[in-house]
């Protein structure tokens, strides 16, 4: 099968790729540069320029590919709504050019959408916070449950909070990484009890690649690999790492600190099963590391050997330059970061 990438460079589309081909599929895979196509070329991907912001583009890439998978997604942590706007506009478009062709479509989604699930591991069906800021992207669910009334397999994967391994995390980890080293600090919200799920960026790329093959139209997984992180457990394994204090901040703070967006991420229970993707797709997740484990021993160890704190941030920039698709702010947990999957 031919497949159009969306994400192609990024952290999670990476993997994404290298593992379309281990199962013998071709990849058409988005650029949104010359560089950025000749890197795909180099990974012996086809590239397509275009850009999520000119969605009509994409269409032309759907017509030419038995499937799509998109990954792709503009992080504007202070323009949500607009960053979901256009993540919906895309995937309309989508649907539009592989409509009526039973062709697979996989979205990406996220749990946030069910805002706070208490001390419930939450599966496909607890219902979406329709209060929360986060509810925002069921939107674009809504889509692809509309898509499969038209002929097109549709699948949506709600990936958890944290994805993580291959040195790099998407986006929170590496983001609060850098704030500890920046700052000194690693902040944590109210009591840090908050509990999270998280996935292996390698388990959670094979399912992108079953759910394309095996998954029947108007399809939701959830795609986590661990759930009962603490936000402070995550907290004392980056200040381990970044030689940082730890500290609790009020939501209030985090509001400031962060934006809205990211602390709305940072301040809820948000576990998920992924059963039904266990038992329907045969997925089979066996991560390495716990999330834990690999900030603490895998991706980010090199940085307890620094010498100074500004070294330190320096090996950061340069550990996730490499893996993952944004540039860092200046100050990476106060202004608005934009960032590609």
């Amino acid at each position: 099968m031919k497949v159009f990438l969306t994400g192609a460079t990024g952290y999670i589309g990476t993997v994404i790729a290298e593992k379309l081909h281990a199962t013998g599929h071709s990849v058409l895979g988005l650029a949104r540069t010359e560089h950025a196509a000749e890197t795909l070329k180099q990974q012996g991907i086809e590239p397509f320029l275009g850009s999520l912001h000119y969605p009509q583009q994409l269409t032309q890439a759907a017509h030419q590919t038995d499937g799509v998978i998109h990954t792709a997604f503009v992080h504007d942590f202070k323009n949500w709504d607009k960053s979901i706007s256009l993540d919906r506009q895309v995937v309309k478009s989508l649907v539009g050019a592989l409509a009526d062709s039973d062709k697979p479509f996989v979205v990406t989604s996220d749990t946030g959408v069910l805002g706070d699930t208490g001390v419930e591991i939450a599966d496909e069906t607890y219902p979406i916070a329709q209060d929360s800021l986060l509810a925002c992207r069921a939107t674009v669910e809504q889509v692809m449950w509309q898509a499969a009334q038209h002929q097109v397999r549709s699948i949506v994967l709600r990936l958890p909070i944290y994805v993580y391994g291959r040195e790099g995390g998407a986006p929170f980890a590496a983001m609060q990484m850098q704030a500890a080293c920046e700052m000194r600090v690693a902040q944590y919200i109210d009591m840090g009890s908050y509990q999270l799920s998280a996935a292996h960026v390698d388990d959670l790329a094979e399912l992108y690649v079953l759910a394309l093959e095996k998954a029947p139209a108007g399809s939701l997984f959830h795609a986590a690999t661990e759930s009962g992180i603490t936000a402070q457990q995550l907290a004392a394994a980056i200040a381990e790492v970044t030689d940082s204090e730890m500290e609790s901040i009020s939501f209030e703070e985090a509001v400031f600190n962060w934006g809205e967006a990211i602390a709305a991420f940072l301040s809820i229970n948000n576990q998920s099963s992924a059963q039904r993707a266990m038992q329907q797709l045969g997925w089979q997740p066996n991560p390495a590391r716990s999330l834990l484990q690999d900030i603490q021993f895998g991706t980010y160890r090199a940085l307890q050997f620094a010498p100074d704190a500004a070294t330190r941030l320096h090996m950061l920039r340069i550990l996730c330059d490499r893996t993952l698709p944004f540039a860092f702010p200046k100050s990476a947990m106060t202004q608005s970061t934009q960032a590609i999957r």
